[in-house]
């Protein structure tokens, strides 16, 4: 276990409650030492924090799922590029007051596979392999959802470890290839009440998520307060 309370205040932020109700929500970083939290719950903040919108939080506030935020921080400084976790790491423990420590529990995980006997990968409008050259848009994925019951997940260039990632939150357990296949895709998923995600892998991609046990980084939250609108 390793211990991650630690109270910095190393940025200047504005927080404030979102209570649009709009579906629209992300993350970014932008010039200047600058990352704007958009309409995001607490437990997403705090898996963009720790490095993956794919991570179990485990614990928290009754609030975690319930209040969203807008985030606007910056660094302080006028570097181009600033890291993202630990600058969030830094506001959440400073405004949030938040607690927390990442530990290795053995967690009911999906491995990503090669769904039926011809081991095909889709058609090519939902998948298809990318070169990704050094100047090309690669490693992008967008996701459009109403909660885990129907959604658009889009990646460019993505690796299966990225598409496995990209499904996780939505899939309700950790996914992790295994497929064996190596190489980048452009692919889309579409998934609603009447498709679930998992039979929309299965149809669109190719895949299938097999039901396995294995060991797991999760965020456990010790204990975290509302931050107050400014």
């Amino acid at each position: 276990m390793r211990c991650t309370s630690t109270r910095r205040r190393s940025t200047s932020a504005s927080i404030k409650r979102n209570v649009s109700g709009e579906p629209r929500s992300g993350v970014r970083t932008l010039p200047g030492g600058r990352i704007a939290v958009i309409n995001q719950t607490f437990r997403q903040i705090v898996r963009s924090a720790y490095g993956s919108n794919d991570l179990e939080v485990i614990g928290g506030p009754d609030w975690i799922d319930a209040d969203r935020w807008d985030i606007n921080a910056s660094a302080g400084t006028s570097a181009p590029d600033v890291a993202l976790e630990p600058m969030l790491k830094a506001l959440l423990a400073d405004r949030f007051k938040l607690r927390a420590h990442v530990e290795t529990r053995e967690r009911p995980i999906y491995g990503l596979v090669m769904a039926g006997a011809n081991k095909r990968l889709g058609d090519k409008i939902h998948i298809s392999p990318v070169d990704c050259r050094a100047d090309a848009d690669c490693g992008s994925t967008s996701a459009k959802t109403s909660g885990v019951a129907a959604g658009t997940i889009t990646g460019v260039a993505r690796t299966m470890a990225d598409i496995g990632r990209s499904l996780s939150p939505y899939a309700g357990r950790r996914v992790f290839d295994r497929t064996g296949l190596e190489g980048r895709y452009d692919f889309e998923i579409q998934w609603s009440d009447e498709v679930s995600i998992f039979t929309a892998l299965q149809e669109q991609l190719g895949l299938q998520l097999d039901a396995q046990r294995g060991p797991v980084e999760v965020v456990v939250v010790e204990s975290a307060e509302r931050a107050a609108d400014d």
